[in-house]
């Protein structure tokens, strides 16, 4: 993903840090066919593209005061691109099962529809479960990933920590809870999608 920077960066991304439009829509301008590339890779319809390259830069104006602390743009760039798609094809995947549990439903499929809404249902209370039992600051770290989902530049600056220490965290934590599920869930393909939401 080529990315290239801007000479005046740096003094780009403090400007939008506090809010100057100009100096977003000049670095919109620089990298929107970066990304809109980079989001064609995974989703090659030209209007699902379109809305997640604009859904990359809505969420950095977002989070413009975060800005100011990123030593490089490029790579900030690339994860948040990369945590929009992945979100939305982690997404699709979701709903695509919910989408055939409520079409077996409505076609009578019965005690079998009923049985994966239910386990559904465990597998959400087993994460939960596991969730509460990370250590404090690693289910901080989780939690401002999946339910903010904050990059993990973003979550450095938020708790003052090196990107290091939040990627080594998250993952720990992400495992940690996936073999939680794995431990007390019964094992079955819906278990499987359902990890997927744990899956960074």
């Amino acid at each position: 993903m080529p990315f290239e920077g801007l000479n005046n960066e740096r003094l780009l991304l403090q400007q939008i840090s506090q809010g100057d439009r100009v100096a977003f829509k000049t670095l919109y301008t620089h990298y929107f066919s970066d990304v809109q590339h980079y989001v064609a890779l995974f989703e090659p319809s030209r209007t699902s593209t379109d809305e997640l390259t604009q859904d990359v830069f809505i969420r950095i104006w977002e989070k413009r005061s975060y800005l100011a602390g990123v030593d490089s743009f490029r790579s900030y760039l690339f994860m948040v691109t990369r945590n929009v798609v992945f979100n939305y094809l982690r997404g699709i995947k979701v709903q695509q099962k919910v989408k055939e549990l409520d079409e077996a439903a409505e076609e009578g499929g019965g005690a079998g529809v009923a049985e994966d809404q239910l386990l559904y249902k465990q597998y959400y209370r087993i994460a939960l479960e596991a969730m509460e039992k990370l250590p404090p600051g690693r289910r901080k770290v989780l939690k401002m990933s999946i339910d903010d989902g904050l990059t993990l530049d973003e979550i450095a600056v938020e708790l003052n920590i090196s990107r290091a220490g939040v990627k080594k965290q998250l993952y720990a934590a992400t495992a940690f809870v996936r073999q939680y599920l794995h431990e007390h869930g019964e094992i079955t393909a819906l278990l499987f999608v359902f990890l997927s939401l744990f899956e960074h």
